[in-house]
């Protein structure tokens, strides 16, 4: 039996064979054979952020066993997950598994090259999506997708954004109600480990950026329940390999139509330094402006790059 979980209790029933004995920190030998074993090693290291599998147990005959124990896979540190075997006479015999949850490594940042554009779009991908990267192409650029992950009608995308060299990276999994998301740690990173789950059954790869929906800022609610604030949120995220972005330049803010944000785009208050755009290609004006965007900034000498890990976190808070 397999048994996946993200962060919640492991119980387990399944008709097993008698074991006898019962649990301590070393499992006594059992006086007769035992039929209840580990499936896979007893002690395992797992890469801090990535969705937790638990290879689970071999049972080979009648009784009932129960599992209990968590992996938060966001908290690096050492966890016990431990399975209990219960026979009809009510003996009982143990097993367990110590699994190590350990941080990734993040790389150094490196400043961009001045004159560096950053386009990131959110709430995909969607019915524009396909739109987005067609103008994308034509223009050679490589941007970022920050997805919401249950919009299953167009899940489809995710391998052609990551094959066409744009990153993936992850906005939520339910775009719904900021005060549920931001509850608490456990409802925001379950619903991360969610959407990274997605990202990983569709491409084989994991996200390595994050946008808060609403930005880091309406993240405070969240940072609020944890004792270290921001800094801790964002060490969260660092040990899961992850970077957070936000943005400082947004084109959209204005009239909110195709014109507006061309115009918003194509008059900067100060030459684009290390600019990250912020727009939605599930507003279809925003997408109907990226062309004219592209022409204009291609025209200035301007260069695009999709974000990853080395490029520098830029965070209202």
């Amino acid at each position: 039996m397999r048994t996946r979980n993200t962060v919640l209790l492991l119980v387990l029933s399944a008709a097993v064979v008698f074991c006898s004995g019962a649990f301590a920190d070393a499992v006594p030998e059992p006086a007769r054979p035992c039929r209840l074993e580990l499936r896979g090693e007893a002690e395992i290291v797992w890469p801090c952020g990535v969705p937790y599998e638990d290879p689970g147990y071999i049972a080979r005959s009648g009784g009932t066993v129960t599992a209990e124990g968590a992996v938060i896979p966001w908290r690096a540190g050492d966890y016990t997950i431990r399975y209990f075997l219960t026979e009809g006479d009510g003996d009982i015999a143990a097993v367990r598994r110590v699994v190590h949850v350990v941080p990734q490594a993040l790389p150094d940042t490196v400043q961009p090259p001045a004159g560096t554009i950053c386009l990131t779009f959110d709430d995909g991908p969607c019915e524009n999506t396909e739109r987005c990267l067609e103008i994308l192409a034509q223009h050679g650029v490589k941007a970022t997708f920050f997805i919401v992950a249950n919009q299953t009608k167009y899940l489809h995308l995710l391998p052609k954004i990551v094959a066409e060299g744009h990153t993936l990276g992850i906005h939520c999994y339910d775009h719904g109600s900021y005060g549920m998301l931001y509850r608490d740690e456990e409802h925001y990173f379950t619903d991360f480990m969610k959407a990274q789950q997605i990202i990983h059954d569709y491409t084989g790869q994991y996200a390595h950026t994050v946008r808060f929906p609403g930005g880091s800022r309406t993240a405070s609610f969240l940072a609020g329940t944890l004792d270290g604030g921001y800094g801790e949120l964002y060490a969260i995220l660092h040990d899961m390999g992850v970077r957070p972005y936000d943005w400082n330049v947004q084109p959209e803010s204005g009239a909110k139509t195709v014109e507006g944000t061309i115009i918003d785009f194509t008059h900067p208050r100060e030459p684009y330094d290390y600019a990250v755009v912020l727009q939605h290609d599930a507003r279809r004006f925003s997408v109907e402006a990226l062309d004219q965007m592209l022409t204009w900034a291609e025209g200035e000498g301007y260069t695009f790059a999709p974000l990853d890990t080395t490029f520098p976190e830029v965070l209202f808070n």
